[in-house]
């Protein structure tokens, strides 16, 4: 049985002309919006050509007015209606909680969510907000039903040993699952050798996935993060570069595809550096791999 996709108004099908032309013109849509303004874009063949078109233009037409270069600036404090909060250090810790509980209440009603990545008191949140987010400049956005705006804590205070551990979490992730194509986003960016030789991130993971292919399964796998440790220095920019690692043990279970179990234990270290303001491993030690 054959289908026809219906056109969202409910009147006629789209000819397969229209719907070649359709998806031509959104991949157009995609690449501009991805050179213009950044980001990736997902994919979907599910969705139909007409309805990704308006939603693609609708995405442009956004990007467009809130990057203009006269877009109009305001400041988070008058996104949430100027409200009038007490100092957080004449605040005792009972009357903290209080303020922070309504400062809370107040950034939902107004569609500004605040993200903390670590738990953090409610003094530190209060004192954040009202002391230093207030006062964050942004371009005031065109009106948008269901738009919210996203502040993290750590976009304003990095936290580097937080970040770290997130990559090293990721990397074992992808490595006990054996894909590689999660390593691709920003996990590991390239390797460069004792030698000093520098194998591109294309080169390194596909010696990585020469060993996944070796086996069938793992199983039982095992990590203890032992040390995270990292050196930063100011760039001329203004910008904080620097290195550091993480190591520790692992312990897992090969499958081979004779069906034999290989137990792997050892030790990992991910060598990482911090360039364009987020980590990134640039070479890795890892039991089963290194031998």
């Amino acid at each position: 049985m054959n289908y026809q996709q219906i056109s969202p108004e409910g009147e006629e099908p789209l000819n397969p002309e229209r719907e070649r032309k359709l998806r031509e013109e959104n991949e157009f849509l995609k690449m501009k919006i991805q050179a213009q303004f950044g980001g990736t874009s997902g994919e979907s063949s599910e969705i139909p050509a007409d309805l990704e078109n308006q939603f693609l233009k609708n995405v442009l037409a956004w990007e467009e007015q809130y990057n203009a270069v006269d877009a109009k600036k305001i400041k988070v404090a008058e996104l949430l209606g100027n409200p009038q909060c007490k100092p957080a250090d004449s605040l005792n810790d009972e009357e903290i909680e209080v303020e922070w509980k309504r400062l809370e209440t107040l950034t939902g009603e107004k569609a500004v969510a605040v993200i903390f990545l670590r738990e953090r008191d409610s003094r530190l949140k209060y004192k954040f907000v009202t002391e230093e987010l207030f006062n964050h400049e942004v371009n005031a956005a065109p009106a948008s039903p269901g738009l919210i705006w996203h502040f993290t804590y750590e976009q304003f205070h990095p936290d580097h040993e937080h970040e770290m551990h997130q990559l090293t979490m990721e990397f074992l992730s992808a490595w006990f699952e054996r894909d590689t194509e999660r390593m691709k986003h920003g996990v590991v960016a390239c390797y460069v050798q004792p030698d000093g030789t520098v194998l591109s991130q294309e080169e390194i993971l596909n010696k990585v996935q020469d060993v996944f292919d070796s086996f069938r399964l793992l199983e039982d796998c095992k990590y203890h993060i032992l040390e995270i440790k990292f050196e930063l220095h100011e760039s001329a920019d203004g910008k904080f570069q620097g290195i550091g690692h993480s190591e520790g043990m692992v312990k897992y279970d090969a499958i081979l595809e004779s069906g034999e179990r290989k137990t792997i234990e050892g030790p990992f270290k991910l060598y990482m550096t911090r360039d364009f303001d987020w980590w990134s491993i640039m070479y890795f030690v890892m039991a089963g791999f290194n031998e």
